[in-house]
């Protein structure tokens, strides 16, 4: 069950109603109820590699989710062969991180599949190059 201030959140936030948010599953009650630990992060993906980029993604480049991309934080060309897979692995940290912040737990988890590949296969494999981003969890800057 949502908490009454998580309840209030997403009334004034989303606009939906009590019938609405009683069709809420668990998963997404534990979501709300932690929102506020969890926003305390952000999750970064930071390029670590780039080799013939086309769109010129360059090492150290940024995309910066605080829950959402943030243009503002972000640092780079936002090619979509590689904001697709990093989109991809958001859910994933997501439903990681909401276990987390719902266990107690103070420091937040590793992520075990860190490194993500744009969808550029490189030359080798009928591409021309390739992006590879570092993910992380982040105390909110």
């Amino acid at each position: 069950m949502l908490s009454k201030q998580s309840a209030e959140l997403l009334k004034a936030i989303t606009g939906a109603t009590d019938e609405q948010l009683e069709k809420l599953h668990g998963g997404e009650e534990k979501l709300f109820n932690n929102i506020e630990k969890l926003l305390k992060f952000e999750t970064v993906a930071e390029v670590i590699k780039s080799e013939r980029c086309f769109a010129q993604v360059k090492v150290g480049d940024k995309l910066v989710f605080d829950p959402f991309l943030n243009p503002e934080k972000s640092k780079g060309v936002m090619c979509p062969k590689a904001l697709l897979p990093v989109m991809n692995q958001i859910g994933a940290i997501w439903e990681m991180a909401t276990e987390w912040a719902a266990s107690g737990k103070e420091k937040p988890p590793e992520i075990v599949w860190r490194f993500i590949r744009c969808l550029d296969p490189g030359l080798d494999d009928g591409g021309l190059g390739g992006v590879v981003y570092k993910i992380s969890l982040q105390p909110t800057a």
